[in-house]
């Protein structure tokens, strides 16, 4: 099945044009990959090509009556990039995403029928019974299995994800007999002796030099948001071409993006999942195809947008806050000037940095207490549901999530559908394994602060970090030649970015659904209980009025008559709720002084009720003491704590009326009032759904409005 150059050269032209050319060890990875039926490990540069290397791959295998290629792909935004680069050579390519579930009986019948070539998954997939029991069996002989970012499979990788250790058992037990492939441009020596080991013996590794010519970096410390809201303003609109602006959480994402609209600049906010427009539509991968095109000057996106996506001659990306490693920072800038002669990478860096990644570190792995909770609730049961975890466990979500896919993959629970349930194995919690990775996590950031300082050549700094065989200076980076951006933003722009960050809102959108599992019937909250949408000052954070609350309420101080002022024309200017609230009500908080002198305050200005005296300022009271509501974990232990906490009163002639949220509409008076209900901050907006609910059922319309908003 030997492939010749000349026919691997024409499927190169087919992709990228008459002119194109293999580079330096692409056909020598084909043609060792179509000729041995062993184990491949591409170590090459971003922008390389590496799945060039594959796509030929497959396509000759194919025309050589092989079976389909299955390719584990870590982000939607690559696999979708993937298959427009795999239809210019006459690949039939799928993917099996949550988002296309309606096509995979198409899918399946296709694959059936031998009329697909490459079938593209996430490892997540792996886990899915329906696609191990259904889809993957479809598929027949598979002719080429491919790992896309196989740094993925190593604890020491920069983007481990947990799914990904169910390959190595594939490798071994499964595809013995045909070509395996793992590409990457981000896997040092620890990491590609790591994926070679789990690889199995006879693994050939195809190993090339890592710097990118034309890219040009430069690195900024700005450390308050203000001044890198004004320097990206100050400097995007002179740069030609289209970007990409990474930021490490979705909230930035969002809020830079709004900020780069606010001063009309074409850009829009990108992450993993859905990305909807103002009709609640998903419009990912129009935005992925609008940056393709050049249809759009800037995407601002998290790392979903990272990985191997494919945009030639993009011409910058900006990072406002720094990763955390060298090698994330490699992976992320290398997306700018594959196919142009210069392009910019631009490295910000802020003082939020820290306490960011701290939090995704901690988040990486399940703790031994998270672990040890569900494995001794699972003792207890023959099996349960992840959502009936969380009737009986304080843990987030998310953390039962974490803790679920840790122990599954180590062998300790077993998985079937939707159940979990304990397996012989005992179960030991391997705090070393998780200690050496949170450390070498450290180490990498303390690397990353080095060479944001660093004053010899950018490019070798981080090629080095990736253990590059042949590490030179670049030459054209900031410290090898010359600043390319000024290091300051203008004053004008940094007031624009005051102004706008004191303008911050978030809105309050109500809650629909019950958890699971706390009343009897239909989860829906019904509509008479709804709210409507309410808005929080500002973001609890170390920007615009996040950063005045968080003092007002540490110090104990009174707002300030300009945070006041702000308020007032949210509510009366902007958001301006129709019909208008004619009365406050105060949730009792910690905080109650603060929160009852700002109502005062409000009140005046609004020229709305605020009763104070010693019953009417309290319409919610608390009946029985419980922990505080910060202290619950999830959805369902959220609602049940605040059950039978709180009672809403409501005076009226024949009395006092005393309902909770359980009270049906039977006897209890009704009013055509309208309700801003305040509250110091908003988290999880069960307090407001279910005190708001209590408020709903005597007529009232419920204003929700909060000094502040957790993110």
């Amino acid at each position: 099945m030997k492939i010749d150059q000349n026919i691997a050269s024409g499927l190169l032209r087919k992709m990228l044009g008459e002119n194109a050319n293999f580079r330096s060890g692409q056909y020598e990875a084909i043609e060792s990959i179509v000729n041995s039926v062993g184990k491949q490990l591409v170590v090459q540069k971003t922008g390389w090509g590496k799945s060039i290397v594959y796509f030929i791959a497959t396509k000759h295998i194919r025309d050589n009556s092989k079976g389909p290629t299955l390719l584990i792909s870590p982000l939607i935004s690559l696999m979708r990039n993937q298959i427009l680069n795999a239809t210019k050579i006459g690949i039939k390519a799928e993917y099996i995403i949550y988002e296309n579930k309606s096509e995979w009986p198409r899918i399946t019948e296709e694959l059936k029928n031998n009329q697909v070539d490459i079938l593209l998954v996430s490892p997540e997939r792996l886990s899915n019974q329906l696609f191990l029991q259904g889809i993957l069996p479809a598929m027949g002989s598979i002719g080429l299995f491919v790992v896309d970012e196989v740094h993925c499979i190593s604890d020491w990788g920069h983007d481990f994800r947990p799914d990904y250790r169910r390959i190595k058992n594939l490798i071994q037990q499964s595809f013995t007999n045909i070509p395996v492939v793992g590409t990457t441009a981000t896997a040092n020596n620890r990491v590609v002796e790591d994926v070679e080991e789990q690889y199995g013996e006879d693994c050939i590794t195809h190993r090339g030099l890592l710097a990118r010519e034309g890219l040009k970096l430069q690195n900024i410390t700005l450390n308050s948001t203000a001044e890198r809201f004004a320097w990206l303003v100050d400097n995007i609109p002179n740069l030609e071409g289209s970007g990409i602006v990474y930021c490490l959480t979705r909230g930035d994402v969002y809020r830079v993006s709004k900020w780069l609209k606010h001063n009309n600049i074409d850009s829009h906010h990108y992450w993993g999942g859905d990305v909807k427009d103002d009709e609640g539509n998903n419009i990912s991968s129009e935005l992925e195809k609008r940056l393709l095109n050049n249809n759009i000057k800037v995407l601002v996106a998290t790392s979903a947008l990272g990985m191997g996506f494919d945009k030639p001659d993009l011409s910058f990306v900006i990072h406002y806050q720094a990763p955390g490693s060298a090698v994330s920072y490699y992976q992320q800038v290398g997306r700018a000037g594959r196919a142009v002669d210069e392009s910019y990478g631009v490295l910000l860096h802020g003082r939020e940095e820290d306490e960011i990644l701290d939090y995704f570190m901690e988040e990486s792995f399940p703790t031994e207490e998270e672990s040890k909770y569900v494995i001794a609730y699972l003792d207890t049961v023959e099996d349960a549901k992840s959502s009936e975890m969380k009737k009986h466990l304080n843990l987030k979500h998310n953390r039962i999530s974490k803790a679920l896919k840790h122990l599954e993959i180590d062998g300790y629970i077993a998985k079937n559908g939707w159940k979990y349930s304990r397996t012989a194995k005992d179960w030991v919690y391997d705090i070393s394994r998780v200690e050496k990775i949170k450390q070498m996590r450290i180490n990498e950031r303390q690397r990353m602060k080095e060479y944001i300082n660093c004053e010899s050549c950018l490019m070798k700094f981080i090629i080095t970090e990736l253990d590059d065989p042949r590490p030179e200076e670049c030459g054209i980076c900031s410290n090898c030649k010359k600043d390319y951006f000024a290091r300051e933003a203008s004053q004008e722009n940094i007031f624009k970015a005051l102004k706008f960050l004191n303008q911050d809102h978030q809105n309050i959108d109500p809650r629909k659904r019950w958890p699971n599992g706390i009343f009897d019937g239909s989860t829906l909250i019904p509509t008479d209980l709804h709210l409507k949408q309410g808005r929080a000052m500002c973001l609890l954070e170390n920007a615009g009025w996040g950063a005045h609350i968080k003092k007002c309420f540490n110090n104990d101080d009174f707002v300030s008559e300009d945070f006041l002022d702000a308020a007032v024309h949210l509510i009366r200017e902007e958001w301006n709720p129709n019909p208008f609230p004619d009365e406050i009500i105060l949730m009792p908080s910690k905080n109650d002084k603060i929160m009852d002198d700002f109502c005062k305050r409000l009140s005046v200005k609004l020229n709305i009720k605020y009763p104070n005296d010693e019953f009417m300022g309290k319409y919610i009271f608390l009946e029985n003491e419980k922990p505080p509501q910060i202290e619950m974990n999830n959805s369902y232990q959220k609602v049940e704590n605040i059950l039978d906490k709180w009672r809403v009163s409501c005076p009226g002639e024949g009395g006092v009326s005393v309902i909770d949220i359980k009270d049906d509409n039977a006897n209890i008076p009704r009013f055509n009032e309208k309700k801003l209900l305040i509250d110091d901050f908003v988290d999880s907006r069960w307090t407001f759904t279910l005190c708001g609910g209590m408020l709903r059922r005597f007529g009232y319309i419920v204003y929700p409005f909060a000094l502040g908003m957790k993110k």
